[in-house]
């Protein structure tokens, strides 16, 4: 008997191992889930970190800005402790709050969709609506 649960355990192992060094599928709604955007966007931002100290600096970040498009505001959304670095903890606090926004059905993925809708809601300009009562002097 102990023989047969060693060849089991024999034939079984590489069965096992070829199982888990498989890459894990995608959703099969085409979405991205909570753990792949931190890892993708945290490693992103982390890229523009030149001097290696883990953090990534409001010259660092500007360095990285793609079109011209001024870092700032984005810079000091997600700078929370307001030390002018931004650490992975930091990062990815932010971009889960970013997470929840664009998965607008709450089902855990963001799909191209939800990113989409996220981007033109960022371009759209800040409408200026003006109160009534605004306008009238004391």
């Amino acid at each position: 008997m102990h023989r047969f649960r060693s060849w089991l355990v024999l034939i079984t192992l590489p069965v096992a191992f070829a199982a888990c060094a498989q890459p894990a599928s995608p959703p099969a709604r085409g979405g991205m889930s909570l753990d792949e955007f931190l890892s993708r966007q945290t490693d992103r931002i982390m890229a523009a970190d030149t001097d290696g100290d883990g953090k990534v600096s409001r010259a660092e970040m500007a360095a990285m800005a793609k079109n011209g498009h001024d870092p700032s505001r984005r810079f000091d959304a997600m700078d929370a402790n307001h030390d002018g670095l931004l650490d992975r903890s930091e990062i990815r606090v932010a971009l889960t709050g970013r997470f929840h926004k664009l998965d607008r059905n709450g089902d855990g993925l963001i799909t191209p969709d939800d990113r989409m809708a996220g981007r033109m809601r960022a371009r759209r300009p800040q409408s200026q609506s003006v109160n009534a009562t605004d306008d009238q002097q004391p």
